[in-house]
């Protein structure tokens, strides 16, 4: 994507990288992607402690069968639609759930593009002039960057923001 850049929309963005995500990359790139994750794992943070034992069972019996990480677009707080979830998708055949979690997979990476397009909006609203919000418009995204440049040769999205809103802004990059 960094090649590609910068993207005119977050349709054009998504699009792009449905086609590498799904047409260029290889297997081991989605394995590594899904190392990342433990969606099993993290949903005993919400379940109910009569829960927790089964979903620590389903975590290390999928990963026994699979060898990567259940991967899942379910909100982690939903642990019973994702253990019910794991152990109906744990009867698929390997290219089948390879499939699958692919497809999961890319619709957290299309979550994480939206937001930072929502970012975008975000920065163009703290600014005070409407000749400055242009100009912050402009520049804001982090997809609309040319990430061949060095990060000091690239203004950044929250130029302008007090430190209270650069801090929030922040956390809600690596939240996603």
């Amino acid at each position: 994507m960094i090649d590609a850049s910068p993207f005119s929309s977050l349709e054009d963005a998504t699009s792009f990288a449905r086609q590498l995500w799904f047409k260029e990359s290889r297997i081991q790139s989605w394995l590594d992607a899904f190392s990342g994750h433990s969606h099993l794992y993290r949903a005993i943070r919400y379940a109910l402690a009569s829960m927790m034992r089964k979903l620590l069972h389903w975590d290390q019996k999928y990963r026994a069968k699979f060898g990567f990480e259940f991967i899942t677009s379910t909100e982690t707080w939903c642990s019973q639609e994702i253990l019910d979830e794991a152990e109906v998708r744990y009867e698929n055949t390997l290219v089948v759930e390879l499939d699958i979690a692919a497809q999961e997979e890319f619709k957290l990476i299309e979550h994480g593009l939206e937001r930072l397009w929502e970012l975008e909006k975000e920065a163009v609203v703290s600014s005070d002039s409407s000749e400055e919000a242009d100009s912050a418009g402009q520049k804001a995204s982090m997809l609309l960057y040319n990430l061949n440049k060095m990060p000091d040769e690239n203004e950044y999205p929250y130029s302008g923001m007090s430190p209270d809103k650069k801090n929030a802004w922040h956390l809600a990059m690596w939240a996603t």
